[in-house]
């Protein structure tokens, strides 16, 4: 019963990471691409 589990949390584990990395490319576009959603309150007048 316990070897089930060890492969859930393989899965999701990998998941996890799979996920953080696509965060951080998204991140970094973001950057990239200058500020979107810290837009200065001056800058809207």
């Amino acid at each position: 019963q316990a070897d089930w589990k060890d492969d859930t949390d393989d899965q999701a584990l990998e998941a996890h990471y799979m996920y953080m990395a696509k965060i951080q490319e998204v991140s970094s576009d973001v950057i990239d691409s200058g500020p979107i959603f810290d837009t200065e309150p001056e800058q809207k007048v």
